[in-house]
């Protein structure tokens, strides 16, 4: 009940912040390929590649490995901003460590990548194989499959504090699940599909729910 408990100013106030931070959560991320693929030249190494080919683009593109982790960084600031407003107006705990889970890791990723790049030179081959696949799992797996527990989770209740509709959360449900069983890819490469599915659907969810919430908020 605490949670329907506010004041009109209090209400717009989390309203904006969700439909900001979800539009951040997006656009950022987005924009990542394309603002990052300015500044790098030839194809972007898999993580699966060699070290030494790793090694080789980061040396001669480290200005798009930064802006891409930059972007990615900034994307996840925008996550935390909606993922606060669900726990403010839902109260689950759970919820707020799964974000907060979710964001740590994409941050972590991402200093991983800019630490990578400026000492890029400077490391063996072997070293840029290691820290790129525990940059792809850290803004991998754990990233989106935690993204998913709260698309999952915070539907559900927003969905019972009367924030969202049915077919909102329902949403929340379907992404949740698929972006959860991107852990599947640890062990089983073709389960990586699930990656790309979870991460954009958890974005275009987190736009969805911010919007809906804004609405109902001011009725």
């Amino acid at each position: 009940m605490s949670t329907t408990i506010t004041s009109a100013p209090a209400d717009r106030a989390l309203s904006r912040t969700a439909i900001a931070g979800a539009a951040v959560f997006l656009v950022a991320y987005l924009a990542v390929s394309p603002v990052a693929g300015m500044f790098a030249e030839g194809a972007v190494p898999l993580p699966t590649d060699s070290g030494a080919q790793i090694k080789a683009f980061v040396v001669d593109n480290p200005l798009a490995a930064i802006t891409g982790a930059l972007l990615q960084a900034v994307s996840v600031v925008g996550f935390a901003a909606f993922a606060r407003v669900v726990v403010s107006r839902t109260g689950d705990r759970a919820v707020g460590i799964a974000a907060g889970i979710s964001v740590a890791a994409m941050l972590v990723s991402s200093a991983i990548t800019i630490a990578s790049a400026v000492l890029a030179p400077d490391l063996s081959a072997e070293t840029h194989s290691m820290l790129r696949l525990a940059s792809f799992y850290a803004g991998g797996v754990v990233n989106v499959a935690t993204l998913g527990f709260v698309a999952f989770f915070g539907a559900r209740q927003l969905r019972a504090a009367g924030l969202v509709g049915k077919g909102t959360a329902i949403f929340g449900y379907v992404v949740g699940m698929l972006s959860m069983l991107s852990v599947i890819s640890i062990a089983v490469y073709y389960a990586s599909i699930f990656l790309p599915l979870g991460r954009v659907g958890s974005m275009v969810w987190t736009v969805v729910a911010a919007i809906v919430i804004s609405r109902r908020s001011g009725r």
